[in-house]
């Protein structure tokens, strides 16, 4: 067998074998979740905005310590944490989903907020990311935004 026959074998080798495949199963996964985790998940969601609204600094143990929550697109430190919500006033949570994903949880969530004495009221949304944690579930990002006029 000369060069080009060598060459020739290596080809058709190379053709073979890029021609077969290796097929792995992989066991499914399911979501761990026990009764009443997306009802949990919720509450977080719901005791941050309540919180937050009014001002209590126990809502802080609420969020993982590497937490971004962002408002109207600006970084948010400190209440109120969320758009729309100002200082005083209550919030309601108008409605709420749970999305869970084995140890990851989104919530989205349409609230409003009212401060009656002083006339004002504002519609916002936000989107709750938590994980679940060795203490619980922590909110490990928030984006909320003011729902515009035309959507409320």
């Amino acid at each position: 067998m000369g060069a080009s026959g060598g060459r020739a074998l290596l080809v058709a080798t190379a053709l073979v074998a890029s021609c077969t495949t290796s097929t792995r199963r992989v066991a499914p996964t399911s979501p761990t979740s026990a009764l009443g985790t997306p009802d949990m998940i919720q509450a977080v969601a719901r005791q941050a905005l309540l919180l937050d609204a009014s001002g209590d600094h126990a809502a802080d143990t609420l969020y993982a310590p590497e937490a971004l929550v962002v408002a109207n697109a600006h970084l948010r430190l400190a209440s109120p944490r969320f758009a729309g919500v100002g200082y005083g006033g209550r919030v309601t949570v108008a409605t709420a989903s749970v999305t869970l994903e084995s140890r990851f949880a989104w919530v989205l969530v349409d609230y409003r907020w009212i401060n009656a004495e002083r006339g004002l009221a504002e519609a916002g949304r936000a989107t709750f990311i938590c994980e679940q944690k060795p203490k619980g579930w922590r909110i490990v990002h928030v984006h909320s935004s003011q729902v515009l006029p035309w959507d409320r």
